[in-house]
């Protein structure tokens, strides 16, 4: 019982902080925040915290929150983004688990792979639809957005890495 409060709580207190960046993200004016001209995506390094501090489940939630936000945002092909956040952090728990440590590196990993993975395949599906699809801008704008998200993402680790400790000695 007293795990699964612990786990509730968990998933309540990261949701907390992910809706805290998504309003700070996207009730800026001038249509968000910008850094060097790069849009910045600090969304993307929660669930890719929240993974590797937590296990794949707790991930796995917390990435599908992270999607709804995103198809709240109007970013991408409605219903696609949350399965693709909820895949990622699962896969990122279980690697996580596996693999990495549960340091800052590992985060910056798996938080530039992630994005990688996801601007990749939004080009993939833009070329398919359009014909010609200039590579160059896009790949400008995609690498900007990765270095800044790497940047920015201490912002992101310490909280998470300071709940996930918190909710560690509560067990």
């Amino acid at each position: 019982m007293q795990r699964d409060r612990t786990t509730t709580y968990k998933i309540v207190s990261y949701t907390i902080f992910l809706i805290v960046l998504y309003l700070l993200e996207t009730a800026t004016p001038l249509g968000g925040l910008k850094l060097f001209g790069a849009r910045l995506d600090l969304l993307f390094s929660v669930p890719a915290a929240v993974a590797l501090m937590e296990n794949p489940a707790v991930g796995a939630a917390i990435g599908l929150i992270t999607g709804i936000l995103y198809d709240l945002a109007g970013t991408g092909v409605e219903g696609l983004l949350p399965l693709y956040f909820m895949l990622f952090a699962t896969f990122a728990g279980a690697i996580s688990g596996r693999y990495l440590r549960r340091i800052w590196p590992s985060h910056l990993l798996l938080t530039a792979g992630g994005m990688l993975i996801l601007r990749g395949l939004q080009f993939v599906l833009s070329a398919m639809v359009r014909v010609s699809y200039p590579i160059l801008p896009f790949l400008q704008s995609m690498y900007g957005e990765i270095l800044a998200a790497i940047v920015l993402s201490p912002f992101i680790y310490l909280p998470v890495r300071t709940m996930a400790r918190r909710f560690d000695r509560m067990k």
